[in-house]
């Protein structure tokens, strides 16, 4: 949605980042664990079914890889858009356990580099974890192609969203080893200098956080505004209103 008023970070109104912070409920802990014992099961099935229709399907392999790394990217970038847009921490349950840490993370840039594996990956494989369930019921092997194809680039898709906040993680990262640099200079993993332009005010561009690949193309097109107008054309909602506030929010319609 293009700017007809500029926001500025004065216009900007955010919760207190001790309060988010504080906001992790200790319930959903619980439900991460959970979620990523059933993740890693259900891809652990699948490897399986890979490995043994390998020799036949070999030749799906690195289509399959970069089909699903991209969508990784874009699929990542639809959820964060959403989890930065709309909604509230208050809504019951999904607010605290889902949309808090998208808030907390533009009040607090570097508080994702203090969460532990779980916090920062688990939400990530509960949201994998039903795609990957039915793929467990799909046939692979050299008698159905396509759906061996369709079952590979899932694969893929999903263990690549698992790590997505991994790789935000790295991002924010200060000190990052040698190899996550070069991973993040020739862009195969989000370079921190792309992801800047995310976190300049009034964070409405560049959600894709896998590769960052996703996000010249996505605002070329205007792909995220053209879907905020079409959500605002038929709820009334105001996009970002819980995040940036509603001064800052209304500047940007």
């Amino acid at each position: 949605m293009e700017d007809k008023r500029k926001t500025t970070s004065s216009d900007i109104v955010q919760r207190n980042h001790e309060e988010l912070a504080n906001g992790y409920p200790k319930w959903f802990r619980f439900i991460e664990y959970l979620g990523l014992i059933l993740f890693f099961t259900f891809s652990g099935i699948i490897i399986w079914k890979i490995i043994f229709s390998f020799t036949d399907l070999w030749f799906l392999t690195i289509p399959a890889l970069i089909i699903g790394w991209v969508l990784s990217d874009f699929i990542g970038g639809v959820v964060h858009w959403a989890g930065d847009t709309w909604g509230s921490v208050d809504i019951p349950l999904l607010g605290p356990a889902l949309i808090r840490p998208f808030r907390e993370h533009h009040v607090d840039e570097l508080a994702i580099t203090r969460h532990d594996f779980i916090e920062t990956n688990a939400a990530c494989a509960l949201a994998g974890t039903p795609v990957l369930f039915v793929c467990l019921f799909l046939n692979v092997g050299d008698n159905f192609k396509v759906t061996s194809f369709f079952v590979y680039i899932v694969f893929f898709m999903t263990i690549f969203v698992l790590f997505t906040n991994q790789i935000h993680k790295w991002a924010h990262s200060k000190n990052p080893n040698k190899f996550l640099r070069f991973l993040q200079k020739t862009r195969i993993l989000l370079n921190p200098e792309h992801h800047k332009i995310h976190h300049t005010v009034p964070f409405n561009k560049y959600y894709c956080i896998t590769t960052g690949w996703m996000n010249p193309v996505l605002t070329y097109f205007q792909f995220f505004p053209k879907l905020e107008r079409f959500i605002i054309k038929y709820t009334k909602a105001l996009p970002r209103r819980e995040d940036i506030g509603e001064k800052a929010a209304e500047k940007l319609l």
